[in-house]
């Protein structure tokens, strides 16, 4: 999967190192504006200090200062600052580096080697707050440049016939300055190869939970966040009901339609459900037509009246494939020492009546009282449960 590179540096929105990216601005910024001050005051008690630095460093720390408290405060947004951030850097780099090429061409002072110290930071805030690519080209370009600026020095020392003292120096500063591109480069496509792979083995994990046609939870899924909740509902005596529901009839809409039509069917009454239930709620296909959900402190009656508002929502969609679309509905609430079996269980027989009493229609199965489900008929073999219908 490609990392897309885009104008304001191919970030992804789930990138982790952007929140890592703006606390460290917020305490490297004062930092870089204090260090900028300390070296401009002790320039100047040694009269150790070019002209260009007696006015560059104060303002620039001063710039720097401005930019810190915009972000501090969320004035503007980090991508902003980054951009302002690494525009001045650049900008004064360059400028100083002209500064003494002009100093030298003038007065045939020779080159200062504290001059290129700081260079390797403009690459590696490139890198930092830029695409790989786009990185690389503007590092590219300011090296290319602060190069020619090089060889105007040293073929103006050669014309005039007088040795140019640094040109050892500063073949050296070009040549680590070359290095911490080419390792910046690579980290920085081993950190965009990270990003990817683990986007993808999100997307993988989810795929695996997710069921692929209604892009709700699977039964994997629901197994897994029903055995948590029954836990979590044993553990603080809370109340937990399950809904188990299908689609009435919907071999007849496969049969009829055709199964294009069924999955369209399926896809809708999935995100029509999806929208009915609360977030806390945990809701996916358990399989074919049938769905399932866990209604997380609910008890039987709050899990009925929720039933009823799904059954309703079904029952009144308009659906694209111009059919007539209704729902059966089990619903249950736990009960101490039930296990998630026995939970499936009960809604299982709640809905298997509701499919047996004509069908559109809610019955809760309570714990407790044995009764049958049909007239005339012995009751399930499930000791101690109630039966009572809705719809």
């Amino acid at each position: 999967m490609a990392i897309k590179n885009t104008l304001t540096g191919g970030k992804s929105k789930d990138d982790p190192f952007e929140a890592v990216k703006r606390r460290m601005f917020l305490v490297a910024t004062p930092v870089g504006s204090l260090s900028m001050l300390l070296v401009w005051g002790v320039g100047l008690q040694q009269h150790n200090i070019s002209i260009f630095n007696i006015i560059f460093l104060p303002v620039l720390a001063a710039l720097f200062l401005v930019s810190f408290y915009l972000l501090w405060r969320q004035i503007i947004v980090l991508r902003t600052f980054e951009i302002l951030l690494y525009t001045l850097v650049v900008v004064s780099a360059f400028c100083q580096f002209i500064s003494v090429i002009i100093t030298i061409l003038l007065t045939n002072v020779s080159f200062s080697p504290d001059v290129t110290l700081w260079y390797p930071f403009v690459y590696i805030l490139s890198f930092l707050i830029l695409s790989t690519n786009r990185a690389l080209l503007l590092s590219v370009l300011f090296f290319l440049s602060t190069l020619i600026l090089g060889l105007v020095a040293c073929i103006h020392f050669l014309l005039i016939g007088q040795p140019f003292q640094n040109v050892t120096f500063l073949v050296e500063a070009y040549c680590a300055s070359g290095f911490c591109i080419a390792v910046l480069f690579l980290v920085a496509q081993m950190r965009e190869r990270f990003i990817s792979q683990s986007a993808v083995a999100d997307d993988m994990s989810k795929l695996a939970m997710m069921d692929s046609l209604t892009q709700v939870n699977n039964r994997r899924l629901l197994n897994q966040l029903l055995q948590d909740e029954v836990k979590r509902a044993r553990r603080h005596n809370l109340p937990l009901s399950v809904l188990l529901f299908d689609l009435d009839w919907f071999k007849k809409i496969n049969d009829t339609l055709g199964h294009n039509s069924g999955d369209k069917v399926l896809q809708e009454v999935a995100q029509l459900l999806r929208q009915c239930i609360r977030t806390s709620d945990s809701f996916g296909r358990w399989g074919g037509d049938e769905f399932l959900c866990l209604a997380v402190n609910s008890d039987g009656d709050q899990a009925l009246e929720l039933a009823e508002r799904l059954r309703e929502a079904v029952l009144r969609h308009k659906f694209s494939t111009g059919s007539k679309v209704t729902a059966s509905f089990g619903v249950t609430e736990f009960q101490k020492g039930d296990s998630p079996e026995a939970l499936i269980r009960r809604a299982d027989l709640g809905l298997y009546k509701a499919k047996a009493d004509g069908r559109n229609r809610v019955v809760i199965v309570r714990a407790g009282i044995t009764l049958p489900l049909f007239e005339g008929e012995k009751p399930f073999p499930v000791p101690d449960e109630k039966v009572d219908e809705a719809g």
